[in-house]
């Protein structure tokens, strides 16, 4: 049974507001970073600085945006089981509560579709936080699990699919997901 659009809504936008308090505080606590290493064996993201203690996060990938369409990694052949880790939970609770977003696997997307689904699979998975990063095609959305902070880690020693440096657009209020703005280099 489909719950309506507009009860959907009802039920996404304080989510929002909790993932988006939730990044606060995580910024607040560890500082933001100038770059970020991409693990997708490991399924870690590594935020290191020259100023601050290296930061690496286990994460699970909740989807993708490409152009205007969002894709859950619970149903993207492409990720490996270990890196969507507890997606399908997410998927279940869709299909409990008849919220058809959750359960379908390819959505239209606008800019905020990738950081609302987001919100939602941070809500249930009770995650400390989220992060999204820049791929060949569009973006990639992902929970932190677990933080671990390392105290003294050269960040020439990571080994990551994919790297990048932390832009902001002037102005831009970091506690807002949809204001964070990327530029991503290959591993070389």
């Amino acid at each position: 049974m489909a719950i309506c659009d507009e009860c959907f809504q009802e039920f996404l936008h304080p989510l929002v507001h909790e993932l988006m308090d939730k990044n606060k505080a995580f910024d607040e606590r560890y500082g933001l970073h100038a770059r970020w290493d991409w693990d997708s064996d490991a399924s870690t993201i590594t935020f290191t600085d020259p100023a601050k203690p290296t930061l690496q996060i286990d994460v699970s990938v909740v989807g993708t945006t490409e152009g205007d369409s969002w894709e859950w990694s619970w149903a993207n052949s492409n990720f490996e089981p270990e890196t969507k880790r507890d997606m399908e939970k997410v998927r279940a609770f869709g299909e409990e509560k008849g919220y058809d977003p959750l359960t379908t696997a390819f959505l239209d997307a606008d800019e905020f579709t990738g950081w609302e689904m987001t919100a939602v699979a941070a809500h249930v998975l009770g995650a400390p936080g989220a992060y999204r990063f820049p791929t060949e095609r569009g973006f990639c959305y992902v929970i932190y699990r677990t933080i671990e902070v390392i105290v003294g880690q050269d960040p020439k020693e990571l080994h990551g699919a994919m790297r990048g440096t932390v832009k902001t657009a002037p102005g831009v209020d970091l506690s807002e997901p949809v204001g964070e703005t990327w530029e991503a280099e290959s591993d070389k």
